[in-house]
């Protein structure tokens, strides 16, 4: 990964429940403390959100982001989650309705990244590895969101979605932004993160 990709996950702007479970009185207050921790994030640098910019409110969401990509010229990534409209979990109509409006903001989107941190091989994914002895457990697993959980054979997966507050398991780094304080993460934190899930 470059030295200059930070990641995020779990944005939910503009999600009242959300909000509230985080401890804020109204969205509204959520969103000015989550995107004033993304203007955290240096100019001209990637920014690699792993899902769920918001809920059923995409166009917000996606205006927020917007500003924030072109007052602090960013480069924006985005692994869809189970949220996004863009997501084919929601059929080709809404895919094909809602991929212009997406790549107004981010400049790639995909449905997992395979990257190298340090020596490691990383899946960078929004649902976390569903099988397998280092599964994490999912407490919002239905058949339908297990097809997209994260692949095995990595020696680490990045995820989000859990909103779990225990940001390493074992091969596993949980990015959701109760994870990481509602900020993003750096390069370096991530090294270190994927370096102690390996490790574990």
């Amino acid at each position: 990964m470059t030295a200059n990709f930070w990641t995020v996950s779990d944005l939910h702007l503009g999600h009242r429940l959300v909000s509230e479970l985080r401890g804020f009185a109204d969205a509204d207050e959520h969103d000015r403390v989550v995107l004033d921790h993304l203007r955290e994030v240096p100019d001209g640098a990637t920014l690699l959100c792993l899902g769920d910019i918001s809920v059923r409110r995409d166009a917000y969401a996606l205006d927020r982001l917007g500003v924030l990509k072109a007052e602090k010229d960013l480069t924006m990534w985005l692994v869809p989650g189970n949220h996004d409209r863009v997501h084919p979990m929601f059929g080709w109509d809404s895919v094909a309705e809602w991929t212009p409006r997406y790549r107004e903001v981010f400049d790639v989107i995909a449905l997992d990244l395979q990257v190298s941190v340090r020596h490691w091989q990383v899946l960078m994914t929004h649902i976390p590895r569903a099988s397998g002895k280092d599964a994490v457990k999912d407490p919002h697993q239905t058949p339908k969101l297990a097809r997209w959980a994260g692949r095995e054979g990595f020696d680490c997966t990045v995820h989000g979605h859990t909103h779990s507050s225990v940001p390493v398991t074992r091969k596993h780094v949980n990015l959701s932004l109760e994870a990481t304080g509602l900020r993003p993460v750096s390069p370096s934190q991530l090294e270190a993160l994927v370096a102690q899930a390996v490790r574990m």
